[in-house]
């Protein structure tokens, strides 16, 4: 019985510190819309008025690595993903646990995989200091490694759903149906 109470905090810790580090990573990706808002509105303002915002396409194209894969996380753990619920309602709750589960395995592995590709892709871009040439030159490298980062992140996000949602499926008590998670 010891050890399923480690585990559990264990895991409980884990939800706890992947958490908080969601949602400071869900502001962070907030941030940079908003950043990336008024760049587009500088730009647009400055074509019409006298001249564009130099680098400005360049800049916002490099702003949207982090403005989608850094709140990731954070939308997977509040399960705001898109979830198609018409073709699970008739399903016992045992069941749906267990295909959520069998989906945060999917999700693992596929986002297993594109953290591995887009680190070593990363990596050749840091070691070759990746920029984009354009009227003034941007940096391109450190926007390569936040996409590891985010997906990554969010691996670890799926493994712990997937815990979850196989002890709700096989635990001994009947796991009641999931409800949405309130907003912020």
């Amino acid at each position: 019985m010891e050890e399923v109470n480690s585990e559990n905090n264990v895991l409980s810790h884990a939800k706890q510190v992947l958490g908080a580090l969601a949602e400071k990573m869900a502001y962070i990706g907030g941030f940079v819309v908003f950043i990336l808002m008024i760049l587009v509105s500088a730009d647009v303002i400055g074509r019409k008025v006298w001249t564009s915002v130099p680098g400005s396409f360049e800049l916002s194209e490099a702003l949207m690595v982090p403005a989608v894969f850094f709140p990731l996380m954070f939308v997977q753990m509040r399960r705001e993903h898109v979830f198609v619920g018409v073709t699970t309602d008739w399903l016992s709750a045992r069941t749906v646990a267990c295909l959520d589960g069998l989906a945060a395995v999917i999700g693992f592995l596929m986002f297993g995989l594109l953290t591995w590709l887009s680190f070593g892709r990363a990596l050749d871009a840091y070691s070759i200091g990746e920029y984009r040439l354009a009227v003034i030159s941007v940096p391109i490298w450190p926007f390569r490694l936040m996409i590891p980062l985010g997906t990554g992140l969010m691996v670890l996000q799926l493994a712990i759903m997937a815990i979850e949602e196989f002890s709700r499926a096989f635990g001994r008590d009947e796991p009641s149906r999931r409800q949405a998670v309130d907003p912020i």
